[in-house]
């Protein structure tokens, strides 16, 4: 027993831990507008002259407009310090997030405002959480761990502001969007401890020339690139159809939707904790694994005729999601200098972000090609073909990877082979 403990304590033992405190809470504020869904209809009384799909983008813009703040945030880590860039961030997101709380009644013009500002600094913030993990954490084990304990405070961020969110806007729905009162201590745990750090490399200058594009171009990371967004498409087509399925069988209400959800969720949360252990025993078949359980989950849903068949494949969904998301970062971070990190993030969740846009219209488009009609059965089977093909893709990378090196073959010459580092 006392073993299994050290064994434990060792696994959580995390070298310049006081730094997972500000990355910690960028992980909370990073993607929790998402959160506010729950007060779409109490907006929709506020503002009974706008039209619902207008209410609807104040959820919707935050994504959108966080992309342009992915890649900026990528390109200005050569010339600004990440401290200073997640100071920005926080404070953007702080001035966004009170708006609501400053105009007891706000125009939809200012909803926008709140929304576009919130938006800007989460897509900055969700690279520089990750690039200063993969800079700071280099050996490859202990980065890992990181990432996932990353991961699990996005989730326990995402549930614990939901329902916080719930509970202000019971007195007014603008009360909602206190939660952000709590921007300022993480902008003063950032402010004290966090270092500045090293600026990246840039892609063009004077004495290198373009040798920093050369590298960010490099086929694997541009593979990887190309990977998670087919990725991203294909998990998509998961969110997009869950709820049509449920009410098309007539299998459950709403509140069954959530339960299936919140069952992926914390199995990915669990997933990110032990994502260290589990990357060390798959080694560079991780991500072949995973794909092949979102594959398999994917199947048992859209086949599912009860809610119990459907949560055993959301067990399965959950499993792999954990797997992708960390791998995206973990995979990226492995393939490129660590002075290109952040800039290399930014594109591959920029990718993410266009692969989720785009799936409704690609899944939709291979269902009634290939299935004759679009249902939400078949947008599942869809993702659930598309996980399969991804699962076969990098498996068989992976393998000529292993060949390779068991052939004689450096290291570098064998990356060429294979996209994935070990």
């Amino acid at each position: 027993m006392g073993d299994l403990l050290g064994r434990l304590a060792s696994y959580f033992k995390i070298r310049y831990a006081i730094m997972l405190i500000p990355v910690c809470g960028f992980a909370v504020y990073d993607s929790v507008f998402q959160s506010f869904s729950s007060i779409l209809g109490v907006l929709r009384d506020a503002y009974p002259d706008v039209p619902v799909t207008v209410i609807q983008m104040i959820l919707a813009l935050p994504p959108m407009v966080s992309i342009p703040g992915t890649l900026l945030a990528g390109f200005l880590a050569a010339y600004v310090h990440k401290k200073r860039l997640a100071e920005f961030a926080l404070v953007i997101i702080f001035v966004g997030g009170m708006i609501p709380v400053v105009f007891p009644e706000p125009t939809i013009y200012a909803m926008f405002a709140c929304s576009a500002c919130i938006g800007i600094g989460q897509g900055f913030l969700h690279p520089l959480a990750n690039a200063i993990i993969c800079q700071r954490w280099e050996e490859d084990g202990e980065r890992s761990r990181v990432l996932g304990f990353k991961q699990c405070f996005n989730y326990l961020g995402e549930v614990c502001v939901t329902l916080c969110v719930g509970f202000l806007a019971l007195t007014h729905w603008g009360n909602a969007f206190l939660v952000y009162l709590g921007v300022i201590p993480v902008l003063l745990v950032t402010h004290f401890c966090l270092p500045k750090g090293d600026l990246d490399k840039r892609l063009i200058d004077r004495e290198h020339r373009a040798e920093g594009l050369r590298e960010l171009l490099r086929p694997r990371v541009v593979y990887l690139f190309v990977l998670f967004f087919f990725a991203m498409m294909c998990l998509y087509g998961y969110y997009t159809n869950i709820a049509l399925l449920v009410q098309e069988r007539q299998l459950g209400n709403t509140a069954d939707i959530a339960g299936i959800s919140s069952t992926i969720s914390i199995v990915s949360l669990i997933l990110g904790v032990l994502y260290g252990a589990v990357s060390r025993r798959l080694g560079r078949f991780t991500l072949t694994v995973g794909f092949g359980l979102l594959s398999l989950g994917m199947l048992v849903v859209s086949l599912g005729g009860s809610l119990p068949v459907i949560v055993a494949g959301g067990v399965l969904i959950g499993l792999g999601v954990g797997i992708q998301q960390i791998s995206t970062v973990y995979y990226i971070s492995k393939a490129v200098n660590p002075r290109l990190v952040t800039l290399a993030v930014s594109i591959a969740l920029s990718c993410i972000s266009l692969g989720a846009s785009l799936a409704p219209v690609v899944i939709g488009f291979v269902s009634v090609t290939v299935l004759g009609g679009q249902t939400a059965a078949g947008g599942l089977m869809v993702s659930s073909a598309g996980y399969l093909i991804l699962m076969l893709v990098e498996g068989g990378q992976a393998l000529r990877r292993r060949r390779a090196l068991r052939g004689g073959l450096a290291p570098e010459e064998a990356a060429k082979l294979a996209p994935e580092e070990d």
